[in-house]
């Protein structure tokens, strides 16, 4: 019976392929090997293991493949030569717990009611939100989850969250240095069996601990060089005139979260460099998760997903942490990436990492996607490279406190150009910027009274888009 239903599962996604192309009109000859990616599954019949590689607060910039030349970052560059690398990629709210109950589940925050950081006890997630784990295991597939949780779903609720695998949750000392281990062993264990991955890593999110002056996590550092040693700050690293008030209140809700009020240019080049050598930490463990899978045989049969929960300040704007829908905030890294397998590739579409990951696995493995996800397929994008699957997305963000909501919140609307922010509070609520010309978000174009229309229409596209979704937020819309 299992074997017949993993026929039926990989009958369907060619037929689904096969019906994309169609739509499309592009010839099936020669493509139709690229559903799986260069793999031949169709023949063997054995579906691609899913490996997802997470970091927590990574923002887009913070690698070398991204251009980046203040960090060194080999196993990122890997994967990106080795995939497509999508440069426009967004989380679904910059705070951890909401971020991660949105890719494991696939639903929006204010769908889902997780909208700050919550404890991990049961109750709290209903069981009719299925889990990323539970989806796999009834396709078929062996589930694995190593390291950083972050979840409301108790670590020992197996039946839940499906992930049958689940080690190194807790946070201890070297909690990185352990997860490629565990990823290891159940590497090995499962190397015959179509497996599903995720391998949880907790740096870059030590700068945290560093800002403050706190002992890390994970990795112990350095001391930071002399300012002038440090990475240059970006040109967009101090506060921008016309920004709503609403930001630097949420900056002052906890001086130990936002210890950077008063920092001098000197001590936020040295966040810079403290940040990118705890990227580097992490860069060294996803090596060693990568290098299991050549260890065992499986490199080629192992699609990588790489992302990261939301990102950080990374000193744009004068900020550290996230929650802001800055793009240092929000934007993180994505690449989708089968090693010896794909030709490297940037691809500019928009992603959202908290609603598109599921159906993308769910489209490379065959397994059935829930039908009330809304996310995208991104697999498809690998084969028609110029299908037009989004040209907008809407970014959510609550304030909190760690876990106590502060009772203000935020939309970011962006387009191929535009991006429109608004809050809820505020005599300033409102941010347009030109993502072409301003990429670093300087210049508020909406206290211009010339782009008055641009206004219009972005706010008359929020209003219809939490109409059609069901967020509330559609009241604080001007």
């Amino acid at each position: 019976m299992k074997n017949s239903s993993i026929k039926l599962d990989i009958h369907h996604f060619f037929w689904k392929k096969i019906n994309f192309l169609t739509k499309f009109k592009i010839s099936t000859t020669g493509l139709l090997i690229l559903c799986f990616v260069g793999r031949t599954e169709a023949q063997n019949e054995q579906r691609p293991n899913i490996l997802i590689i997470m970091t927590d607060q990574q923002t887009a910039d913070a690698m070398g493949a991204a251009g980046n030349r203040d960090l060194h970052t080999p196993a990122m560059d890997k994967l990106a030569a080795n995939g497509v690398r999508f440069s426009r990629a967004y989380c679904v709210q910059p705070l951890c717990a909401p971020s991660r109950t949105a890719i494991f589940s696939g639903r929006r925050p204010h769908e889902t009611g997780f909208i700050g950081n919550v404890p991990e006890k049961d109750g709290l997630w209903p069981d009719s939100l299925l889990m990323m784990g539970k989806i796999f295991q009834a396709g078929g597939y062996k589930t694995g989850y190593v390291g950083k949780w972050h979840l409301s779903i108790p670590v020992s609720k197996i039946s839940q969250h499906g992930f049958e695998y689940i080690q190194n949750t807790d946070f201890l000392d070297y909690n990185d240095a352990a997860t490629p281990s565990y990823c290891a062993r159940f590497i090995r264990d499962h190397k015959k069996d179509p497996f599903l991955l995720v391998a949880s890593f907790l740096n870059p999110h030590d700068i945290c601990e560093w800002a403050r002056d706190e002992e890390l996590k994970m990795d112990v550092l350095k001391d930071a060089p002399a300012p002038e040693l440090c990475p240059v700050l970006p040109a967009n690293w101090k506060k921008p005139a016309h920004e709503p008030e609403m930001v630097r209140e949420q900056q002052k809700s906890n001086f130990r979260t936002y210890p950077s009020i008063n920092w001098t240019e000197g001590q936020w080049r040295q966040y810079r460099w403290a940040y990118n050598r705890l990227v580097e930490k992490v860069d060294n463990y996803i090596e060693m998760v990568l290098a299991s899978l050549k260890k065992y045989g499986i490199e080629k049969n192992t699609i990588i997903i790489f992302t990261s929960d939301h990102g950080d300040g990374y000193a744009g704007h004068s900020w550290n942490q996230k929650q802001v829908l800055y793009e240092e905030s929000i934007k993180v890294p994505f690449i989708i990436s089968q090693i010896g397998q794909m030709k490297p590739r940037v691809d500019d579409m928009l992603i959202c990492n908290g609603t598109d990951i599921i159906p993308t696995i769910c489209g490379f493995t065959g397994v059935k996607v829930p039908s009330y996800l809304k996310g995208l397929d991104i697999s498809e994008r690998l084969i028609v490279p110029t299908a037009i699957l989004r040209d907008t997305l809407v970014v959510e963000t609550d304030f909190a406190d760690n876990e106590e909501l502060l009772g203000i919140s935020g939309r970011a609307v962006i387009t191929d150009g535009l991006k429109y922010i608004v809050y809820s509070k505020g005599k300033i609520r409102e941010q347009l910027f030109d993502l072409v010309k301003d990429p670093g978000e300087t210049n508020n174009l909406a206290v211009l009274p010339a782009n008055e229309s641009k206004l219009k229409a972005m706010r008359q596209y929020l209003k219809a888009w939490c109409k059609k979704n069901g967020d509330a937020f559609e009241q604080h819309v001007l």
